[in-house]
């Protein structure tokens, strides 16, 4: 919550005193980043503007200049922005540091999902962050694969399953101490007529949300030019890549090592706003 307070009141400052970013015509900020293998151009969104503005503030301080691509899995995505990737040692195992707190989630879906070229924000998984709050510093650009509409329909029926598995942890403590009583005393009766009871109201409540199905936009891009479906509705997206995705294709196809994924030479970047 302080880091959320802070985070609002540096933007109604940059208002207040009239400072201006770079942006397109329709208001969106530009990002030139810099890497071994050319230029991309980020576009980032105004309806995430917690994390605009921080990633501005990043780049305008020079944060990211001379940081890693410390992740790169081909077909999936590349990842940087782990402040101890600056004259990191060979084999270090790189990815769990960021610059400063945590950003609340801005999880603008369906409208920004994970098309090729999608730039979003790391974060920690579930069991430690069930608010999918974002890492102060850490993003990844898509690069992914192109789907069939069948595998996209597989896809949607994994996404209802995690969304049915979401409901089951939200709801399963009302019923836990019932559970641990009926299979302590052998009362396996009991114990399944809960059970299905308990699937019972999960699938009320899958249908209150109404059941996940791709849009036409994201069927479109997955169909086409590809992305990363599974990821949907769970990471911030915050911007897109305009330009340069021949230079995501060749960061991603670089050798790397393993555990870590981290590229066998480093590859680094830089940032700048564009005037």
């Amino acid at each position: 919550m302080k880091h959320f307070v802070t985070t609002i009141l540096v933007v109604l400052l940059l208002s207040i005193v009239g400072v201006s970013c770079a942006t397109s015509n329709n208001g969106t900020s530009l990002v030139r980043i810099n890497t071994p293998y050319g230029m991309m151009v980020a576009r980032l969104y105004n309806e995430t503007p917690l994390h605009k503005e921080n990633f501005l503030g990043l780049v305008r301080n020079g944060e990211y200049d001379s940081l890693l691509f410390h992740r790169v899995i081909k077909g999936f995505m590349i990842q940087g922005g782990d402040p101890t990737s600056r004259n990191a040692q060979p084999y270090a195992q790189l990815g769990t540091n960021q610059i400063g707190g945590p950003i609340d989630a801005e999880i603008v879906h369906p409208k920004y999902f994970h098309k090729r070229g999608a730039l979003a924000a790391a974060r920690k998984g579930d069991a430690v962050n069930p608010n999918k709050m974002s890492s102060g510093s850490q993003f990844y650009i898509v690069q992914g694969e192109v789907y069939s509409d069948s595998l996209l329909n597989d896809y949607e029926i994994r996404i209802n399953n995690r969304i049915r598995q979401q409901i089951f942890r939200k709801i399963e403590p009302e019923y836990a101490d019932s559970l641990k009583y009926y299979q302590q005393n052998g009362l396996q009766e009991k114990l399944i007529d809960l059970q299905i009871a308990i699937m019972g109201r999960v699938e009320e409540e899958l249908e209150k949300r109404g059941q996940y199905k791709f849009t036409n936009e994201q069927r479109e891009a997955y169909t086409t030019i590809g992305g990363t479906p599974h990821l949907d509705g769970e990471y911030t997206v915050f911007g897109e890549i305009i330009e340069g995705w021949e230079v995501i294709d060749s960061i991603a196809a670089q050798p790397v090592y393993s555990p870590g994924d981290r590229p066998v030479k480093d590859i680094w970047m830089t940032m700048e706003i564009i005037e």
